[in-house]
């Protein structure tokens, strides 16, 4: 294994758990740990372009290969996403307290009903754009095919886990993370034949709306 491969793999790693340490072992609230990720995940890739050339940030945000054909399956994706969101939730509601969730937002997180709209407008539209440059524009791409179909989803479905490890039971955060896990997959399938992340952002940006959407009820 090259030293490239070995770290990228050990540095992205290392990034998702600090992050994991910085989400339940300080205590600080949401603003203090959003700049903390964006710093981290800027850090990954800068050290990284730094250490090994060939990588550019803007390769993976190209627009130029994507069709109006292409554009139109996003639509049905994008809605698709969401709909599979709201039956999940639907689905489960019984087997969790949503009052716990909405106390640990609002105690250890700090978020208000009036600060969460802000952080639904940045979960949707930037947090995601984050994500999916790290997760798919960085590490996937980065990465030889078969093991970044390994590596890629496996970190993608553990970085989520800390966010949610005190709103569900331990067999309710497994299922969360063999879906985030699928997920993944299926992120990595629609961006790999154009080489960009748009087709996986709009997807997630749709099913982070429903979410959103979701969470509204438990401040209004």
């Amino acid at each position: 294994m090259s030293k490239k491969i070995i770290f990228l793999i050990s540095s992205t790693f290392v990034t998702c758990a600090t992050l994991a340490f910085i989400e339940h072992g300080l205590t600080i609230n949401y603003t203090i740990k959003t700049i903390s990720k964006i710093s981290l995940f800027f850090l990954n890739i800068w050290l990284y372009s730094k250490l090994f050339q060939g990588f550019r940030f803007t390769d993976v945000l190209s627009m130029k290969k994507l069709s109006r054909r292409d554009w139109l399956h996003l639509l049905l994706l994008g809605t698709l996403s969401a709909g599979i969101v709201l039956f999940a939730y639907l689905m489960l509601q019984p087997f969790f307290d949503i009052r716990e969730i909405k106390h640990d937002l609002t105690n250890r997180l700090g978020i208000t009903a009036t600060g969460f709209i802000f952080v639904g407008i940045y979960v949707t539209l930037i947090n995601s754009l984050l994500e999916e440059y790290f997760f798919r524009g960085f590490i996937f791409f980065q990465l030889p095919r078969k093991l970044g179909y390994i590596i890629s989803p496996l970190l993608f479905a553990s970085y989520h886990i800390p966010m949610i490890a005190l709103w569900f039971n331990k067999f309710l955060i497994a299922a969360c993370f063999i879906g985030l896990w699928l997920i993944a997959i299926i992120f990595h399938k629609v961006n790999e034949k154009n080489k960009t992340i748009w087709f996986s952002w709009i997807i997630h940006i749709c099913a982070d709306i429903m979410i959103i959407i979701i969470g509204m009820t438990l401040f209004f």
